[in-house]
């Protein structure tokens, strides 16, 4: 049997810190780490330097993440536009009789037409971020990281805006549902969820997405 050295050991702990270790090598380096003063001071050096960075242990980017990415990026290509669509003639069934009586079908087929435009739009922009991950990730992880970088910048731009949007379009919802009160339940009812699915997702933006997104960026930015 071939003794491994400390070198060893301590590159297996190191990867075991960022869940890089099956669990029968991580036993075996930490029992030696248990009986081994040298490999108790490197990590101890490990954790002092996890606390100069905050105690935040940043794991390494691997090309299995890449590749999850890259899935999802193909997964919102084939379902994204198709979700887009839906919202809108979904959306059409319930403003043609509210603003439209004499006519629902009308604006039914007008904001459909308006879903089907955003939906192509939408496939296509799906298409070219698709597109350039894939001829960045072709290159390299390193292009793939400045790659996603630039994409994460322009999505924190893009949710900065609809922070304001959404709130400003629930508020106008409302004002239209207190003016239209009296044309009956049904219209107020429905301008009413209206507006609470864009605080809802407002929330969702400023809760979950945003910092989900600023976490990825930080990463990548120290990731090597």
């Amino acid at each position: 049997m071939t003794l491994k050295s400390c070198d060893t050991y301590q590159l297996a702990l190191e990867m075991s810190r960022h869940g890089a270790l099956d669990v029968r090598e991580k036993e075996e380096a930490e029992q030696h780490a248990a009986t081994c003063a040298e490999c108790q001071r490197a990590l101890a050096l490990s954790a002092e330097l996890d606390q100069a960075l905050g105690g935040v242990s940043i794991p390494a980017l691997r090309h299995a993440e890449v590749s999850r990415a890259l899935a999802k990026d193909r997964f919102w290509l084939k379902y994204g536009p198709w979700v887009a669509l839906g919202s809108f003639v979904g959306q059409g069934v319930f403003l043609g009789p509210l603003f439209a009586p004499e006519a629902p079908l009308r604006l039914w087929a007008i904001v459909s037409a308006v879903g089907v435009l955003f939906a192509g739009g939408l496939a296509l922009t799906l298409r070219g971020l698709q597109r350039r991950a894939v001829e960045a990730a072709s290159v390299g992880v390193d292009a793939w990281m400045a790659q996603r970088r630039a994409r994460i910048d322009t999505e924190l731009k893009d949710l900065a805006t609809l922070l304001w949007l959404f709130p400003a379009m629930s508020v106008a919802m409302a004002g239209t549902a207190f003016l239209m009160r009296a044309k009956g339940l049904p219209g107020v009812v429905t301008l009413l969820f209206a507006a609470g699915v864009n605080l809802g997702l407002t929330a969702y933006i400023a809760r979950t997405r945003r910092p989900r997104l600023l976490r990825e960026r930080a990463e990548l930015e120290v990731a090597p």
